[in-house]
């Protein structure tokens, strides 16, 4: 089965995980939370069709010194136009945050035990989420999880009793994509096992939704991310 475009699989991945302020400028979604996920305060720039790209650029630019943060654009293959890349360069911007956009066709499996699914995050779902956040992320997380469109799945898995990792899903019925967000460990629990756990239940949770695809962003440097989500062969 082929894979959804790097278009189709970015713009699902904005719509799963919502900036709490958008604009369109010229085709290009500018997105502003005033804290929280670089992607959520970044320009999602795909579907430009301006006429002057130095004057959407200065417009994005506009929007950010008005929420006192500097301005970022999520480049990808997708973007456009072709030259933004060198334009943005050229105008003193360089490469941040590399990431990885993933993804992988889906097949149904059986739900692991231990797993329990909400469409609200438990206490115990966000201690391990906010975890590793900074105070900026922390302070803006309840209003991102709150915008995450549905339906959607905050899956916890516990073993003993005791909460392990959490992930979240949020599934597209339009493009039959599932986006996966959220996944982590509790940090006495890491390489115990709880991130294969969560995707497992993430992914049959997806399936039985009816999505055909599972699709994720990770950083390049996260490492041992990278190295779960390749073992699951996503690409």
């Amino acid at each position: 089965m082929s894979l959804p475009t790097i278009e189709t699989l970015e713009r699902a991945a904005a719509r799963a995980w919502p900036a709490l302020c958008t604009e369109d400028v010229d085709g290009w979604q500018w997105r502003g939370s005033g804290g929280g996920a670089r992607r959520a305060n970044s320009v999602l720039p795909i579907g430009y069709h301006g006429q002057d790209l130095d004057a959407a650029i200065e417009r994005v630019e506009k929007l950010y010194r008005a929420q006192n943060t500097r301005s970022y654009f999520q480049v990808s293959s997708a973007s456009s136009p072709d030259n933004l890349d060198q334009r943005l360069a050229e105008r003193g911007y360089v490469l941040e945050e590399p990431c990885l956009l993933m993804a992988k066709p889906l097949i149904a499996t059986p739900m692991p035990a231990g797993v329990s699914i909400s469409t609200e995050p438990s206490d115990a779902w966000l201690s391990i989420y906010t975890e590793p956040l900074d105070a900026s992320r922390r302070a803006i997380a309840p209003a991102t999880l709150a915008a995450a469109p549905d339906p959607k799945a905050f899956i916890l898995v516990s073993r003993d009793g005791e909460p392990l990792a959490s992930a979240l899903g949020v599934y597209e019925p339009a493009t039959g994509i599932v986006l996966v967000e959220c996944v982590a460990t509790r940090s006495d629990q890491r390489r115990s096992g709880g991130a294969q756990l969560v995707m497992d239940a993430l992914e049959s949770w997806g399936a039985a939704q009816s999505a055909k695809t599972a699709a994720l962003q990770v950083t390049t440097k996260n490492t041992a991310a990278r190295a779960l989500y390749e073992k699951r062969r996503y690409t």
